[in-house]
């Protein structure tokens, strides 16, 4: 019964680890200015059993079938009841599911397996089973948010369908509770341990148990929430307890220096004379409780002989994965109920790189611990590519296994970007340098102007977990490798000038849309008569000095293309006439800047302005004459117009 219950403990510990962790138009929610997201996948199974007889050396593939409308692939895996037989040997596939020597599955991202046989005539029959996603993403804001769960597409139903919601490791925000259509919590009533698994950061609902409609997520904000991404998992020998009959008792969560309680593992149990179908039950409450497993039995012992009539006893084992300092026991039995419970904490650990995360784990950080091990969880823009030990041992090719480790057993998992694996198991222990490998997918920024088109040779610097800066290429993206878990601010500079500024706390695609504050700006430029002047200059000035300069063409139009956006000094001459001006550009056109040029002398060129025309021509004696001219000319007083692009 002891070891039985110690596997169980196990057990609760690996789902822990990751169990329920594992596994746009965006819609923005912010806590500190930044945008935080929660990713919701609607996950259908198609199951289908497979029977393969392989008469020599050939290879066979199972593949897939194809994906349901709004769906795409996310992974096959093929499953082998009693082990992948002798003779067979697989090709291809992505990972493996191993116990104790024995492949128990294979799995595809891709959707295909290939398994080539050795010997003759062996037969494969094995269970296929092919998971579909559809991905959203909700905005996070602190009280609730919802999602609508509808039914799948035939041939598929609500029971093919589970629904999980992720929220960052580093994101302010906690799940507090889940709520159904009729505003009842999910997690009371114990229905089953696979109807809801839930952590802090995590929720998975099978449907199997639920009906398609509006759920609601009960969300906390809080920079309390937040968790490593890398860090070291221990829990260490269990206490023990007893609760008589009817007997409620709360227990509060050990502690120890320098580690995170992130909760505890409980599990009950009793073995006793079975006494009817009333025999009660127990149950656990805490801040967060997810419910994870159960068992419920009758055992019949019989003798050799009616001399000793048969024994009926029950087997009642429940374990429970609690969240949070405290939790409290309730014995509604008729039986005394036994309690096992050990507190889980975490400390962060592990420097990220370009190529993953290095965990060095000491053996003072396991010494005191009865189960070890390193977490890893990388944003979904990263993809575990592999674990290698201390010792050298490539563990990629596993997506789960129980291996042989000394007298003990190993356990490891990778799924997607997330993995773990243990580095103590009661007396057997590897501590040194853990290297996680991290495929990272780069992560974008396109920026656009006012109208859409790209900003080219702009300054983008990403501030944050890593401090990084590149420059906009001629499509006008800037790309980066945020091999690092976290918020980041995003900065766009363009001629010396801040044009967008982003905060992201969560990455939720590869590439984002930046609008900038850049247009598409022109300038006319008339003489006094409003006229165009071809060969004056521009020049725009900002704080920083030089923003552009250029020189006006037959029609009097000096194109600059792209400028920011902003309060500007611009300055126009032409030849010993000049002018500046205060401008604000917020928007794209084409501008229009007169110049005090009434005329240009015949033969030298020289331009004179209003009233050095006037005091010329009444030395003349023929001043009159000008100022009747001016007013036939129409001599305007505006001196600066905006006109749009379609003038």
């Amino acid at each position: 019964m002891e070891e039985g219950l110690r596997k169980v403990a196990v057990l609760m510990l690996l789902l822990l680890a990751l169990g329920a962790w594992g596994i746009p138009a965006l819609v923005v929610g912010s806590y500190g200015g930044r945008r935080y997201f929660a990713k919701i996948d609607y996950v259908i199974a198609a199951n289908t059993t497979v029977s393969l007889l392989f008469t020599g050396d050939e290879v066979k593939e199972i593949a897939a079938p194809p994906h349901p409308p709004g769906y795409e692939l996310h992974y096959l895996e093929v499953r082998f009841p009693q082990g992948l037989p002798q003779g067979l040997i697989p090709l291809k596939f992505d990972g493996k599911v191993e116990i104790d020597g024995v492949v128990k599955a294979l799995i595809s991202r891709e959707g295909i397996v290939k398994i080539a046989s050795t010997e003759a005539n062996v037969t494969l029959d094995a269970y296929m089973v092919a998971y579909y996603v559809k991905r959203e993403w909700l905005e996070l804001t602190e009280g609730e948010v919802r999602f609508e769960v509808k039914e799948p597409t035939p041939p598929f139903t609500k029971d093919d369908m589970i629904v999980r919601i992720s929220i960052d490791n580093h994101a302010p925000y906690a799940i507090l509770d889940v709520a159904g259509p009729d505003g009842a919590s999910l997690l009371e009533g114990e229905i089953a341990p696979d109807a809801v698994r839930v952590d802090p950061k995590h929720v998975e609902v099978n449907f199997k148990y639920f009906e398609p409609g509006v759920y609601t997520i009960k969300v906390g904000a809080s920079d309390d929430y937040t968790l490593p991404s890398s860090f070291i998992l221990i829990e260490g020998a269990f206490a023990n307890d007893t609760l008589r009959p009817g007997e409620t008792k709360r227990y509060a969560v050990a502690r120890k220096l320098g580690w995170r309680t992130l909760g505890a593992v409980v599990v009950l149990y009793t073995v006793a004379p079975l006494t009817g179908k009333a025999s009660g039950g127990a149950s656990v409450v805490g801040e967060l409780v997810d419910y994870a497993y159960a068992k419920d039995e009758t055992v019949r012992i019989r003798a050799a002989s009616l001399l000793i009539p048969d024994l009926n006893l029950r087997v009642w084992v429940k374990a429970y994965i609690v969240f949070g300092t405290w939790f409290e026991v309730s014995n509604q039995m008729k039986s005394v109920l036994n309690v096992m419970y050990t507190p889980v904490l975490v400390k962060e650990a592990g420097t990220w790189t370009p190529s993953g995360v290095e965990v060095t784990v000491k053996e003072s950080d396991v010494r005191d611990a009865s189960l070890a091990y390193v977490v890893v969880q990388a944003p979904n823009y990263g993809k575990v590519a592999g674990i290698l030990t201390p010792s050298g041992d490539e563990l990629g090719t596993f997506s789960e296994g129980v291996l042989p480790w000394g007298d003990e057993y190993r356990s490891i998992r990778v799924f997607d970007n997330e993995a773990y694996v243990q580095v103590k198991a009661f007396g057997v222990m590897e501590v040194g340098r853990y290297t996680i490998r991290i495929e990272w997918e780069p992560v974008s920024f396109r920026l656009v102007d006012a109208d859409g088109k790209p900003v080219v040779g702009a300054r983008v610097r990403v501030s944050g977990p890593l401090n990084l800066t590149a420059i906009s290429d001629e499509r006008g993206i800037a790309s980066f490798e945020l091999y690092k878990p976290g918020a980041y601010d995003v900065t766009v500079k363009f001629k010396g000038v801040t044009v967008a500024t982003v905060s992201i706390g969560s990455i939720v695609k590869p590439d984002f849309e930046v609008k900038c504050k850049v247009y598409e700006v022109a300038w006319l430029l008339t003489n006094a008569w409003d006229k165009p002047l071809k060969g004056a200059e521009l020049v725009i000035r900002g704080p920083e000095g030089l923003i552009a300069k250029g020189v006006s063409d037959d029609e009097g139009m000096v194109r600059l293309g792209q400028l920011p956006g902003g309060q500007f000094t611009v300055e126009a001459s032409y030849k010993r006439v000049s002018r500046s001006d205060v401008v604000e550009i917020s928007g794209s056109g084409v501008r229009r800047m007169k110049l005090d040029v009434f005329l240009e002398l015949p033969v030298i060129g020289v331009p004179l302005t209003m009233l050095e025309t006037l005091v010329a021509v009444s030395t003349t004696g023929v001043s009159a004459l000008g100022l009747t001219l001016a007013r036939r000319r129409g001599v305007s007083n505006v001196e600066e117009e905006e006109l749009s692009l379609e003038e």
